[in-house]
């Protein structure tokens, strides 16, 4: 059986789900044996979250949901990534961001903090080199509407030394191919400026792409677009799996009765390939996938919709529609390592380890007065 939390989504998702003092059930088969996990499994896990007073942090987990440390953001946290060959996470603001957290993951000690330059703002996601030296950041030049890759040097302070065209509007997620110089970075196409927040001020003309960059030089490598017919397609979020293949995650800014495909993939030069779920899950999904993840193995994606409290499973391998799990506002979700399982996290303090394959959950309560945010890192073991 699938592990279920229902609940009416009518009002406004948190605060309603705070106030209402949902209760949830959960119903398994052979619950896993967290005491062997919990020896053997020492990855850290990292998101950002807010409190019931709007006090926003960042935190490192293992799988099991134990805190090693919670620190205090300035605003809403979005996106993380880890430096390679240390301890140090960047944390990312959510968009329209102005900060970008440095801090030490072995103790939660602030580093050093990032501030936007003058006439640009983060949009949430960046990549490391893989030597580390170099920080890959999503940014938006909003008086130009120009979509940006922001370079910052890890061994100067983070000083921004360069930047280069995201070759596109609005560039969201962001990760670096194996060979270290090829950025693929989902342009979700949308314009935003901080004097109005989030408010989307192009609808019309919006133009959405996945685009292969060479860096440091930002050659323009190739550039996949959707048909025409899905103008208002936004491809936000995107893995890449052991292979190096793409999985798409988007938002559909058309109607809501519209059921759309919001997962595709993509491999190598070839096109975007879109996957269609069944009528009834396209439904819950709401025109809104808010992450993505593959599985270790790479042959499973994992995307959450939290508008319709579901997570959805798909086959690359097949490149079909797997199976789905309800979990009310759920929407962080990662990998776990070295196995088929993974990890994922609610706006209600929840942490799920769920594997498709065998329908198997078992959930860990952290807190009722955590509300987990978008996105969840696996980060790997701490360097002694």
């Amino acid at each position: 059986q699938f592990f279920g939390w229902r609940l009416n989504m009518s009002l406004k998702r948190r605060k309603f789900l705070y106030s209402s003092g949902a209760v949830f059930i959960s119903i398994f088969a052979k619950p896993f044996n967290l005491l062997s996990r919990s020896l053997r499994d020492k990855s850290l896990y990292l998101s950002s979250g807010a409190d019931l007073k709007n006090k926003y942090f960042f935190s490192a987990l293992n799988y099991t949901g134990k805190e090693k440390f919670r620190v205090q953001l300035p605003t809403r946290g979005h996106g993380s990534a880890r430096r390679p060959n240390t301890n140090e996470v960047a944390v990312f603001s959510r968009s329209p961001g102005r900060y970008i957290l440095v801090i030490d993951m072995s103790n939660g000690e602030k580093l050093t903090q990032i501030k936007s330059i003058e006439g640009r703002h983060f949009y949430g996601h960046g990549v490391f080199s893989p030597n580390g030296q170099m920080l890959y950041v999503t940014e938006n030049e909003y008086d130009s509407g120009k979509g940006l890759i922001g370079i910052y040097d890890t061994k100067d302070n983070y000083r921004l030394v360069d930047t280069i065209s995201a070759h596109g509007i609005g560039p969201h997620a962001i990760e670096l191919l194996s060979d270290g110089k090829t950025l693929v970075v989902a342009n979700g196409g949308i314009l935003t400026h901080p004097d109005t927040g989030r408010v989307k001020l192009n609808l019309s003309e919006l133009d959405s792409s996945l685009t292969y960059i060479e860096v440091p030089s930002g050659k323009l490598l190739f550039q996949k677009r959707l048909d025409k017919k899905l103008k208002l397609m936004s491809i936000r979020h995107l893995a890449v799996g052991p292979d190096e293949n793409i999985s798409l995650a988007m938002q559909y800014q058309g109607p809501r009765n519209h059921l759309l495909p919001l997962v595709g993939i993509q491999q190598g030069s070839g096109p975007i390939q879109l996957l269609t779920a069944p009528d009834k899950i396209a439904y819950k999904m709401r025109n809104y996938c808010g992450s993505i993840s593959f599985n270790a193995k790479g042959n499973l994606i994992g995307v959450s919709s939290p508008r319709g409290g579901i997570i959805t499973f798909w086959s690359f391998p097949e490149k079909r529609f797997y199976s789905y799990l309800e979990v009310l506002d759920g929407c962080g979700i990662a990998a776990e390592d070295n196995t088929d399982n993974f990890l994922i996290t609610n706006g209600l303090g929840k942490i799920l380890n769920y594997s498709p394959q065998r329908e198997q959950a078992d959930y860990h309560f952290l807190s009722k007065e955590t509300q987990w945010d978008n996105h969840l890192l696996l980060a790997g073991n701490l360097i002694n």
